[in-house]
């Protein structure tokens, strides 16, 4: 029976790792029913779980954890897996309690002093941090300021992070993470312009990753919704396009729906009408989206016919040749 057991959890670690989650606890279920008392069945029931989205779940990990440290007490993997638990939960304590285990157990396992450091930047112990970061590597070089800043970005410390961040990027220019890094620090500061920056050369070094793009979309619609909440519609409605250029699968939240809308309107007052219908493009993406999501047809219309209606008044102030540009893009786009 420990046989197949074995063979089942070889199964459920393949499964693990091509993130087909759902095979794997099914493999690692039936490795108990084979022999209930293999502790990586349990430890890898519990790497199952930190994956899952609802937290209730993820804290069931502690207790697969815990059985599989029961059966096998010198077990480090474990302590650590359920050390990371603790300190999402922020158990500072449990998590530093199992942290240490690890390092009793695997003093070579750099990673955990990594996670010790965290612990005491959280409780403000800068020094002491510092101290358990000096087993990853001496200061100086550009991973230990890497490492520092990312830790200090986990602990929400952003200008700590961004300084030791700025410091790494300097002795390297090509660390593609850490302008990533430092660009949800920024972003955390509300400092968009700079994590836009930051994201740009990230992409420069990275073009296919798309993370990026994504980060960089909802910056863009995280400037639009500051300046819609100051009362500069067009700033906004320029920011949004930004953003949907970027993603055009981005949803607009219904509180700043008509701001497009809005803008198509202003640029009309104003006799911007190229302006005003490049506004009211953008509205009929946005609806279509919402179409596809979660409009239903009768609203999906009459949202429709609200842009086309002001689109009929922006493309008559056009003049005659982007009239007609229109239309044959509009024949085309059919």
């Amino acid at each position: 029976m420990a046989t197949e057991a074995f063979k089942l959890l070889q199964q459920a670690i393949k499964a693990y790792e091509t993130e087909n989650y759902e095979m794997a606890i099914v493999y690692l279920d039936d490795a108990i029913l084979q022999d209930p008392d293999i502790p990586e069945v349990y430890f890898w029931r519990g790497k199952v779980a930190t994956k899952d989205l609802n937290d209730e779940v993820v804290e069931t990990a502690v207790a697969e954890f815990t059985q599989a440290i029961n059966l096998k007490p010198n077990y480090w993997e474990a302590y650590f897996e359920r050390g990371k638990v603790h300190l999402y939960f922020d158990r500072l304590e449990e998590a530093e309690e199992d942290f240490k285990k690890v390092v009793d157990l695997n003093p070579k396992f750099k990673e955990v002093y990594s996670y010790l450091a965290q612990i005491e930047i959280q409780r403000g112990n800068d020094q002491k941090a510092m101290e358990y970061l000096n087993n990853i590597t001496e200061g100086g070089d550009y991973k230990y300021y890497y490492n520092l800043g990312k830790i200090f970005l986990n602990a929400k410390s952003y200008k700590a992070a961004i300084e030791n961040l700025t410091k790494a990027l300097q002795e390297n220019k090509y660390l593609v993470d850490g302008y990533y890094l430092r660009a949800k620090a920024y972003e955390a500061l509300e400092m968009y312009k700079e994590a836009i920056t930051d994201l740009k050369s990230a992409v420069t070094l990275m073009p296919e990753e798309k993370k990026f793009f994504t980060d960089m979309a909802n910056i863009y619609f995280k400037k639009a919704k500051k300046k819609a909440d100051e009362g500069e519609i067009r700033k906004a409605a320029d920011l949004f396009i930004e953003g949907l250029k970027i993603n055009y699968n981005l949803k607009i939240e219904p509180e700043y729906e008509k701001v497009l809308e809005e803008a198509a309107k202003d640029a009309m007052k104003k006799e911007e009408f190229q302006q005003a219908v490049l506004y009211l493009e953008f509205a009929e993406r946005v609806i279509e989206n919402q179409y596809e999501q979660e409009l239903d047809y009768e609203r999906y219309y009459r949202k429709m016919q609200e842009i086309q209606s002001l689109m009929k008044e922006a493309v008559k102030g056009l003049p005659l040749k982007e009239r007609i540009k229109k239309k044959l893009n509009d024949i085309y786009a059919k």
